[in-house]
C-alpha cells in the first residue's frame, strides 16, 4: 500500500507539505510532488522513519500546472538501496533536463514480517 496525498500530512512538517504541488487538484492523482530539495527532504523524512519507497514519478512543470512527462523510476528493493536508487535517479534527471520539475516518490509503510 503506497502513501496518498493525505497521508503525508502525518508524515512530513507542514511547511514541506505546503511547498508540495498537490496533484490531485491539478491531474486527479493522489500524490503530491515537490521541487527537487524538497524531495530530496521528504525522501530523507521518510527513510529516517523507517518507510519504503518502490519508485516514483517526474512532472514538468509549465507555469505552475504539472505535466506528465512518463518519465519515473522502479525498484524492488525495499530497504534504503532503494533510496539510493531514487536520490540517484532524481539527482542526474535534474542534471540532465534542469530545475522545471517535480518528483512524486511511491512511498509506503514497511511491511510487518510474519
Amino acid at each position: 500500500m503506497l502513501f496518498t496525498d493525505e497521508d503525508f500530512v502525518n508524515i512530513v512538517p507542514q511547511d514541506l507539505l505546503e511547498r508540495g504541488i498537490n496533484l490531485r487538484e491539478k491531474l486527479g492523482f493522489y500524490e503530491i510532488a515537490w521541487r527537487f530539495d524538497d524531495v530530496m527532504d521528504v525522501l530523507k523524512i521518510t527513510r529516517d522513519k523507517g518507510m519504503i519507497i518502490l519508485g516514483g514519478e517526474v512532472y514538468r512543470l509549465s507555469g505552475n500546472k504539472p505535466v506528465i512527462t512518463c518519465d519515473g523510476w522502479y525498484t524492488d528493493k525495499g530497504d534504503d538501496d532503494a533510496f539510493e536508487v531514487a536520490i540517484q535517479y532524481i539527482t542526474k534527471y535534474r542534471a540532465r533536463n534542469g530545475d522545471d520539475f517535480i518528483y512524486y516518490p511511491a512511498i509506503g509503510p514497511r511491511p510487518v514480517s510474519k
